[in-house]
């Protein structure tokens, strides 16, 4: 996983705060996590109704470090790329444990003075 890459994750949902989408998998729950834009909206839009309340953001490694730990122990898992959900039939779902990939991600971050919360006022509005 290259550090100075974009990640694209899934935010908004009906309440006025935007938090994070989580999905529901046999293990627990885990957050989406694409390689692009069109790929997370492709997801969104196999979600009928429900995606219209959310949207794909392009984050950095960093960013996700942010929001991966801003998420603490509530959701254990990160799904990469899940296929969208119209397509059945024992897809498999490649999953990450959370706290796996925020160290590997912090390990490929050029050490830089924090700036914790910043980012996350901006986007969830707190």
């Amino acid at each position: 996983m290259d550090a100075s890459a974009t990640h694209v994750v899934i935010v908004g949902g009906p309440e006025t705060a935007e938090e994070l989408l989580a999905i529901v998998l046999d293990d627990g729950e885990a957050i989406p996590l694409f390689d692009s834009i069109e790929e997370a909206e492709e997801f969104l839009a196999s979600t009928g109704d429900f995606g219209t309340d959310w949207s794909a953001r392009q984050v950095s490694a960093g960013e996700l470090v942010e929001l991966l730990e801003y998420q603490d122990e509530e959701v254990e898992y990160v799904a990469l790329s899940p296929p969208p959900e119209r397509l059945t039939g024992g897809m498999e779902v490649n999953v990450i444990p959370r706290e796996a990939l925020i160290v590997l991600l912090q390990r490929q971050i050029p050490a830089e003075p924090p700036e914790r919360g910043r980012f996350l006022r901006r986007l969830f509005g707190r």
